[in-house]
Order: C-alpha cells, then sequence, then structure tokens
C-alpha cells in the first residue's frame, strides 16, 4: 500500500473529496481503486488528468471502465460527493485517515472509503467475526446469542453483518453484555436498515457500537454487495466463529476470507442430522479449530475470562430442574430434547404420552421457562437469559 504523508486538517478534508468520487464510481472496486492509486498517486490527481494521462493509462484497466471514470470527471459528480462528505450523521474514513481500523488495513483489498455511524472503532480492541446461516436451529439462536454476550464480557468486540439468524442474535448478545462492543458490516449504504425488520436492533448498534459499509449512503442491498461485504467482516477480526452454517451457506465465504486474510477460524459442532450444521462439521474435517466454550476462543487469543458469564444462572437453573424440580413426565420430555429440537410427532414417539396429556405438559414446562416453542410446534430446552 502507498505511503501517505501528514497534511493539514483542510487539504486531509479536500483530498477525501476525491476519494469517495472515486469509489462511488460503478465498476471501481478496491482492486481497481488501488491499480489507479498506485499510477496516479491521488484520485484527485486523476481527476485533473490531462486526456493525455488518461489516454496513457486507459490500459491498467480496459476501455469500459475508463469510459465509466470519463463519464465521472465533472462537476456533478464532484458536488454529489461533497453532499456525502457534509453528512452531519456519518464519518467517513479512508485508507489514509488515522482512525481507520488498523487490523483492516493489513487485508489485500480493504475498503478505501469507509462510511461509519456509531461509535469508532475501538483501536487495540480484540475482535471475533461471529457468523452463521440467516434460517437456523433454535439452538444455533441461542448459541449464537450466549457466546457472544460471553465474549463481549470479556472485551472482546463481536462483529457480525447483521443478516437475519445467527447474525441478528450475535448482535443482540454482544449488546446483552453490559460494556458490550458490537460492529455490524453493511452490504448496502450504512443509512439502510436491512433487514428492514431490524430497525430497533439498527438504533441499538448506533448508540452502543458502530455500522460500516463501503457502500455510499443511499445504495440499496444487492446480492453482489454482500460476498464483498463478508471480507470485511472477516478483516475487523482476529478470527472468525461460525456457528451453524449449512452446505451453501454465505457464512463460508466469510470463512474464505479468513483464511486468504490468516485469520484463525473455529467452529461449533453441529448435530449431524440437521441440515444447519452440514456446512460447520465439513469446516471441522477440514481443520477448524473446534469450539466447545467461550474460554477455547479467549485461551488462543490469551484473554483472562471474566468471573461471571452469560448463561452460568441459566445452567444451575437447568441443572436444578434436571435433579428434582421436574416430575416423571417432565422429565421424560426434558430428556427427549437433550439432543437438539424436535418436534411434536417425534416426541410422541419418543416419550410414548398420549397426544393430549404430552400438549398439557410441554405447556407446562413452556410457562416454567424449562422449554420454549418454535414455530411449526418445534420444541428446544430453554437457557433463561
Amino acid at each position: 500500500m502507498l505511503p501517505f504523508k501528514k497534511r493539514g486538517y483542510q487539504e486531509l478534508t479536500n483530498e477525501k473529496l476525491y476519494w469517495i468520487w472515486l469509489s462511488s464510481i460503478p465498476g471501481i472496486g478496491a482492486r481497481r481503486f488501488y491499480k489507479l492509486l498506485e499510477y496516479f498517486e491521488s484520485p484527485r490527481r486523476l481527476y485533473e488528468a490531462s486526456k493525455t494521462e488518461v489516454e496513457q493509462a486507459s490500459r491498467i484497466l480496459g476501455k469500459k471502465c475508463w469510459e465509466k471514470i470519463a463519464a465521472a470527471r465533472n462537476t456533478k459528480a464532484l458536488e454529489k460527493a461533497q453532499r456525502i462528505l457534509s453528512m452531519p450523521e456519518f464519518s467517513i474514513l479512508t485508507l489514509s485517515s488515522p482512525e481507520y481500523p488498523a487490523l483492516l488495513k493489513t487485508i489485500y483489498d480493504p475498503p478505501p472509503v469507509l462510511y461509519c455511524k456509531g461509535r469508532p472503532f475501538p483501536s487495540g480492541m480484540p475482535a471475533v467475526a461471529v457468523v452463521g446461516s440467516r434460517r437456523c436451529s433454535g439452538y444455533g439462536r441461542t448459541v449464537a446469542r450466549r457466546f457472544s454476550c460471553e465474549l463481549a464480557q470479556a472485551g472482546v468486540a463481536v462483529i457480525s453483518g447483521m443478516a437475519r439468524g445467527i447474525d441478528t442474535m450475535a448482535h443482540k448478545g454482544a449488546l446483552d453484555a453490559e460494556s458490550g462492543y458490537t460492529a455490524a458490516v453493511f452490504g448496502c449504504g450504512v443509512d439502510v436498515v436491512y433487514p428492514p425488520e431490524s430497525k430497533s436492533l439498527y438504533q441499538m448498534i448506533a448508540e452502543r457500537g458502530s455500522l460500516f459499509s463501503e457502500y455510499p449512503p443511499g445504495i440499496g442491498p444487492s446480492a453482489g454487495n454482500f460476498p464483498a461485504r463478508n471480507r470485511i467482516i472477516s478483516g475487523l477480526a482476529n478470527g472468525t466463529l461460525v456457528i451453524e452454517a449449512g452446505q451453501k451457506s454465505g457464512a463460508l465465504i466469510t470463512v474464505d476470507f479468513a483464511l486468504e486474510q490468516g485469520r484463525e477460524v473455529y467452529a461449533i459442532p453441529g448435530n449431524i442430522n440437521s441440515p444447519y450444521s452440514k456446512g460447520t462439521n465439513r469446516l471441522l474435517k477440514e481443520g477448524a479449530r473446534v469450539v466447545t466454550s467461550v474460554e477455547d476462543i479467549l485461551d488462543d487469543l490469551n484473554i483472562a475470562a471474566p468471573a461471571c458469564t452469560y448463561g452460568h444462572s441459566a445452567t444451575r437453573s437447568g441443572e436444578a430442574a434436571e435433579t428434582g424440580a421436574l416430575d416423571f413426565f417432565e422429565t421424560s420430555v426434558y430428556n427427549a430434547l437433550e439432543d437438539g429440537e424436535k418436534g411434536l410427532e417425534e416426541l410422541i414417539q419418543i416419550t410414548n404420552l398420549p397426544p393430549g396429556q404430552l400438549n398439557a405438559i410441554l405447556t407446562f414446562m413452556e410457562i416454567k421457562g424449562i422449554i420454549k416453542q418454535l414455530p411449526g410446534k418445534i420444541f428446544m430446552k430453554q437457557w433463561k437469559v
């Protein structure tokens, strides 16, 4: 990467305008941006280059790409970049900004411009990306929230993508911790709430954590943006934890980036019969580090575990339930759920209880907080949070 000299505030602000301008041109991704930067030394120099200079440099990226750049070398495009730069609700970091996350700078193709909302990324704070499938089991959601809370309690930043499923639970878990910090990385503009039902989570992260995107404000979610987004999730973190991932889960793309970036990959073993765990279990066979407790990650990162971690009181409640707080029939149902969530028909077969009696038992156990009912009459053991 090119070295940057120390300059005055006004000069850096002016330069930032041209970084926004160049990075906003369609088709100019991080790699093309840096090729141009190597040739012209700065985006401003490219904007102000003579026609002869541009023609000489056109061999770098090809004719079509240069046509897009030529079409954007105008006052209107620069005014648009100025409007973005003037938005008070966002902070805008370029690779030359001192606040740019240090670990992200070290990846092969860091985003030239980061649009940020919320707190600055805490310098020197260890970070773990927690990822998994949008479609996941109750077990996966519970573990994602629990592990993320324990990581946050230990002073670890939790990074994820605010997608449905595991990502959402990772952010919520980090926010469960009293001083927990979490960062969400978007595949759209940082001002666009996606998924739309996560508005309250978006606001909480903006207040207590950080929202990041390499896409300018106003850009909507696009399928092609998310794989590139994943390299930022892994790039911000010392390691990536996969909790549940199917064979074709997008979380596995994040893993590929983490490996390319030389970061550690952790995975939690899953039910061998569950489609949600096919990708996770394959990672373990391919050499990912097995994780069965947060201490496994903290030990690897040389971080001391906090005295009191998430879910311990709930575990004690569960142990009390197993050792006498349940009657004979409740114990039968509880044991049937020991290896994972199950549907009503499967519970009838395992417990040999009549449907009417089983429904009554399940209702009482749910009221007590011992089990939880999921959509589709699926039941799981409940950890109180």
